[in-house]
């Protein structure tokens, strides 16, 4: 008979579209204490055989190959998987009807795999040589040490998810010591790289500052004596990574079913057959035996078949200890029997001689009976090895004798109690094995129901799967008679078009859909247009501060920068609530100036009279921005309608509310009157 080649085991579960922090906490043991565990074992639906004494064994790999506890990471599970998903720009469609659940046709943005082996062999790499019962969920293990096979085992296994999937795309990589079977959990995102979209254009480096790179409407935007700083490039066509589950696992079953199959097989080449682990066998290739045997098995019908196995162990083992008994009670007993014969023919011998005598030595044997007596009594006493302190009798050697027979019945008496001890003990040992004989006919039973109940499994999954069918063409009719119905609507509604209403109509709907679109477009580049105009103003203002030999802004000139320096920010959706938003607001602003003719002394107070301005002397309260974007809002409306802020004729200074009253905010950007900049 071929034996049972170890193999390992490779187990994709379903597809993924959502991971909550319940499912990331079980991963990673995260407040799991001794009564979660048990909790977790009581449950008779699931196989579950969880030991609270072997948790400390659990580790994860982490980037970098990299071993530690399981848990010490301070960020849960789940959220380093949102954490991918938001660099990857990965959004799950959301349900209409449940706001808080994600949809049914939203792609699948993990995958759970669950590495192992066959059950000796990995537990020979965690354990070694070391009595462990995995099963007993019970039992003390908080002395069990892991073995270093189990983490090599590890860090090439976490080393092959990283060559398929990229190590940025490894959530999480958690080993569990603690249950029936050593396995590790990889939790994946599957991740496609495209090339991006789009034609390959130039782009211009400064000479300066090589991180400095601006597009072709950028540089030409530049005025003509700075274009000259840059050095015209030709741009690569970058990638782009993004989740695509159906294109890295497969986009038809056949097409995934090969890419699990080229799975395994590399998995056996790089890690398996180091371990030696073979190559797992298909499930469609197993025979009905071992079919049977992969199913999952409920915990109650386990657990039967454990207290069978169990039972039938126990009465093995006390069979052995009666057997074992008996055999030595029966050594003893032919021990005893022989030294009884030997004592008994011995004693015989040395006091009856043997022999026959003829009548004529009568006469002479009577006359040396007294010398006869003597010296048999003499042989007696020397072949028995008694000592006298007198000259013996008969009648004290007829004592000696009794005694000595007496013992020999003491002996014999306890020849027949060991002889009744054997008996009663090969009794026991029949009702054992008669016991025995019932436990393997209940086991052998057990498993004769258990293929029943897979049979009817079978057989319910096969009527599902019937009505499934039936239903499918019912569905297949419907969508044959809605089909036809959409053509009879098809034909009139085409029928309708024909008519020269709906014709003019039509073109009257299109031509006002256009302008509306041609308008809003208009409208966001003259949006676009009044923020630039704003921050040129205000950049040619500052430039020409700069070179006059004044030290303070007049009104005009810090009405034109505090407008330049919102508008930049606005264009930059930095938030002027904040010092860090201001301050790069600020900074961008000033990094646009065009310091031409000026000297090094000027533009540092120039700036630093700025940024004081900036930071310290003006305020940005949030109805002073509001009024800012209502008012580019509305000079974006209409091409006609834009005036310069820092002008004479303070349009945006003289806005006003429906009822007359004028809006604040945009004439006063300082916080105290007649302050200097």
């Amino acid at each position: 008979m071929e034996t049972k080649k170890p193999r390992a085991s490779i187990h994709v579960g379903a597809d993924k579209k959502s991971f909550s922090a319940q499912m990331g906490n079980e991963a990673e043991r995260r407040g799991w204490d001794e009564k979660r565990y048990q909790s977790k074992n009581v449950e008779t639906e699931k196989n579950n055989h969880y030991n609270f004494s072997r948790k400390y064994l659990n580790f994860e790999v982490i980037k970098g190959c990299k071993v530690v506890p399981l848990g010490s990471n301070p960020v849960p599970l789940h959220q380093r998987l949102q954490q991918r998903h938001d660099e990857l720009g990965f959004k799950p469609y959301m349900d209409a009807k449940h706001p808080n659940q994600v949809a049914q046709n939203s792609p699948n943005g993990l995958v759970n795999i669950i590495f192992g082996g066959d059950h000796e062999v990995m537990k020979l790499l965690a354990f070694g040589e070391q009595q462990i019962d995995t099963s007993d969920p019970y039992a003390d293990n908080s002395s069990i040490k892991l073995m270093p096979a189990i983490y090599e085992w590890a860090k090439d296994t976490y080393q092959f998810c990283c060559r398929m999937w990229g190590e940025d795309n490894i959530i999480g990589f958690d080993v569990h010591c603690d249950e029936t079977g050593v396995h590790a959990h990889a939790l994946t995102v599957p991740v496609e790289q495209v090339k991006k979209r789009g034609r390959i254009g130039s782009q211009y480096v400064n000479k300066d500052n090589p991180d400095k790179v601006l597009s072709t409407k950028e540089w030409k935007a530049l005025p003509k004596e700075e274009r000259s700083n840059y050095i015209k490039t030709e741009s690569t066509k970058g990638v782009v990574e993004r989740v695509s589950y159906a294109k890295v696992w497969g986009e038809r079953a056949k097409e995934k079913s090969q890419y699990l199959s080229d799975l395994h097989t590399k998995y056996y080449n790089e890690v398996g057959k180091k371990y030696g682990l073979e190559r797992g066998i298909p499930y469609h290739e197993l025979s009905e035996e071992e079919k049977r045997e992969r199913r999952h098995k409920s915990k109650v019908v386990l657990e039967a078949e454990r207290k069978a196995k169990q039972a039938i162990a126990e009465a093995e083992k006390l069979k052995a200890e009666i057997e074992a008994e008996a055999s030595i009670a029966t050594l003893q007993k032919e021990k005893a029997q022989k030294e009884l014969n030997s004592a008994k023919s011995g004693f015989l011998a040395k006091i009856f001689q043997p022999g026959k005598y003829k009548k004529e030595e009568t006469a002479k044997l009577k006359e040396s009976y007294d010398a006869g007596v003597k010296e048999t009594i003499g042989n007696f006493i020397k072949a028995s090895g008694l000592k006298w302190k007198s000259e013996p009798t008969a009648e004290i050697l007829g004592r000696q004798y009794r005694m000595l027979w007496d013992t020999n019945k003491d002996l014999s008496n306890e020849l027949k109690n060991k002889e009744g001890t054997i008996s009663s003990k090969e009794v026991e040992i029949r009702g054992l094995r008669a016991k025995v004989t019932t436990l393997t006919e209940e086991v052998n039973g057990l498993k004769y129901r258990l293929t029943l109940i897979d049979e009817s499994a079978v057989e319910r999954l096969r009527n599902a799967k019937n009505a499934e069918t039936a239903r499918a063409d019912n569905a297949e009719s419907e969508l044959d008679s809605l089909r036809s119905t959409y053509q009879n609507l098809l034909g009139k509604w085409y029928a309708l078009w024909n008519e020269p209403e709906y014709n003019e109509a039509t073109r009257m709907v299109k031509e006002r859909k256009e302008r509306e679109a041609r308008l809003a477009a208009e409208k966001q580049d003259r949006y676009q247009k009044i923020l630039n105009r704003f921050i040129a103003e205000g950049r040619a203002t500052l430039r020409a501060f700069a070179l006059s030999n004044r030290t303070n802004f007049n009104d005009k000139e810090a009405a034109s920068i505090y407008y330049g320096i919102m508008a930049v920010a606005h264009k930059m959706e930095l938030d002027l609530g904040t010092k860090e938003g201001i301050t790069s607001a600020v900074n961008n602003f000033l990094s646009g100036v065009s310091w031409y003719d000026c000297s090094k002394f000027n533009v540092e107070c120039v700036t630093s009279w700025t940024h004081l301005f900036a930071e310290r002397d003006v305020t940005y309260e949030s109805s002073i921005i509001d009024n800012f974007i209502s008012f580019i809002d509305y000079m974006s409306c209409s091409a006609e309608t834009y005036t310069s802020l820092g002008g004479s004729n303070g349009c945006a200074d003289q806005l006003t509310n429906w009822d007359g009253t004028k809006k604040l905010g945009l004439g006063s950007p300082s916080k105290k009157k007649g302050q200097s900049y």
